[in-house]
């Protein structure tokens, strides 16, 4: 009887396995970020209210010296663009906030945040304000795509047929 051995160098898979899940987590973090600002870019739908008027004259709310608010249960409308700007792409570590890949001892772990204190009383809403979701829908939006995207990654790190 023939004996046939198969040597495996499992340093190298496990370098293309942790590259191949970080490249899915990023393109998963793109897809939401895009996600975020879209819902952070849709125009209010609540009631309209007097604010501070803008520089620009024109036919816009703000330089009429108003806003219209977003209703109960819509994503929050836009009125200074800080909550949307504050939802940035980032891979690096940040000590509050942002977003950041965190490879730990036995798994890779991928952050949502902004660095506004208003960020979460808006998408949970308090006990004088509904909630504000943006970021919930956001998840609910790429969640179908996450197969997807973690297939196409590890067919880019493992080709068929070839060595990555």
């Amino acid at each position: 009887m023939r004996e046939t051995k198969i040597q495996f160098d499992l340093l190298t898979i496990r370098k293309q396995v942790d590259a191949a899940i970080e490249d899915a987590l990023g393109n998963m973090f793109l897809l939401t970020a895009r996600s975020v600002r879209a819902n952070l870019s849709k125009p209010g739908t609540g009631k309209v209210y007097r604010v501070a008027k803008g520089k620009k004259r024109g036919r816009n709310l703000r330089a009429r010296g108003l806003h219209r608010a977003s209703a109960p249960g819509y994503p929050p409308a836009v009125d200074t663009n800080r909550l949307r700007a504050s939802w940035i792409i980032s891979l690096g570590s940040w000590k509050y906030g942002y977003a950041k890949i965190n490879a730990e001892a036995t798994r890779t772990v991928l952050n949502y945040g902004s660095t506004l204190f208003y960020a979460p009383l808006l998408e949970y809403g308090t006990s004088r304000m509904k909630q504000r979701p943006y970021l919930r829908p956001a998840f609910d939006k790429v969640r179908p795509l996450a197969e997807k995207t973690f297939q196409r990654a590890f067919n880019k790190h493992f080709p068929k047929g070839g060595r990555a």
